[in-house]
């Protein structure tokens, strides 16, 4: 188990896309693709002056379980059903690209995904591999990077509200760029012109009982000149059985990206939780239309 201070061995974030509907058919890496990569090594706050000490505490409450939780993840096999949507032209045609089903495995805080299928058949081809927009980071890396103190996160109360009949508090949140570690990268090079440290911002929803989170959401703040226009992620966390015992762990996920007029969009469904096993078997059904 992996303690706050080891937190760079965590995996990171990764968002990556494809400029144009040609490259995502195509399905393999050329230089012609565009990539997001959304890497987040350490996280956000202390506490801002604008909480009330009742707000503050609460918060400080917040930060622990976070730290907590991504600490004590166990090892796990789960199952991972991502649906594809693009409007290429921005104008609200939406269109599914596909439906891709993974098999991801968490085993000493890193995350491993292998695509199983692709519209429910088989297929041999990598996930990193299989083109579009494709997210990771959603076991521990971003929930840990908003509440790791080296971030100096600014935090503001934004009430109660009921999330899932459940009494939460929203705090909104605010990491600048100088204690960004939030890379925004275009194309193949992480480095030059065309991969840039950026601040972000977003919410995170607070369960009043158990001060755990329930809902993270993240936005990037992209500079004007740069060719990704915007990012932005929301997580669900849920309670799910591993190995006999209950953990809170992602339910589903939300990215949007942006790149000119394309828009696309990923709409995800963990299920299936289980604890690791070497000889472990899932068996993919067929995910339900939505």
């Amino acid at each position: 188990m992996k303690c706050a201070a080891d937190y760079r061995g965590f995996p990171a974030d990764v968002t990556i896309t494809f400029e144009t509907t040609s490259d995502w058919l195509n399905a393999m890496p050329s230089h012609a693709h565009l990539a997001l990569l959304a890497l987040l090594a350490a996280g956000v706050p202390t506490v801002a002056q604008q909480l009330e000490p009742e707000q503050a505490s609460l918060l400080e409450q917040a930060r622990e379980a976070a730290i907590r939780y991504s600490a004590s993840l166990p090892d796990f096999l789960c199952t991972e059903v991502m649906r594809r949507t693009q409007d290429p032209q921005g104008n609200g045609r939406w269109r599914s690209m596909d439906t891709l089903t993974v098999k991801l495995s968490y085993f000493d805080h890193k995350e491993d995904y292998k695509l199983m299928q692709i519209d429910g058949k088989p297929t041999l081809l990598e996930f990193l591999y299989v083109g579009g927009t494709l997210s990771t980071g959603e076991f521990g890396t971003r929930l840990y990077s908003v509440f790791d103190p080296r971030s100096q996160g600014d935090f503001r109360w934004k009430g109660w509200t009921t999330l899932r009949k459940r009494r939460v508090a929203r705090f909104s949140y605010r990491i600048a760029r100088e204690d960004s570690i939030f890379q925004i990268q275009y194309g193949p090079i992480s480095s030059g012109p065309n991969a840039i440290v950026v601040p972000y911002h977003g919410e995170v929803f607070v369960d009043d009982e158990t001060h755990m989170v329930l809902r993270l959401t993240q936005q990037a703040e992209i500079p004007e000149n740069f060719p990704i226009n915007a990012n932005e992620s929301t997580i669900d966390y849920e309670f799910a059985a591993v190995g006999g015992k209950q953990y809170l762990l992602p339910s589903h996920a939300y990215v949007r990206t942006k790149s000119g007029k394309y828009v696309a969009e990923n709409n995800v469904e963990f299920r299936q939780y289980r604890k690791f096993q070497s000889e472990a078997t899932i068996t993919f059904d067929a995910p339900p239309d939505k």
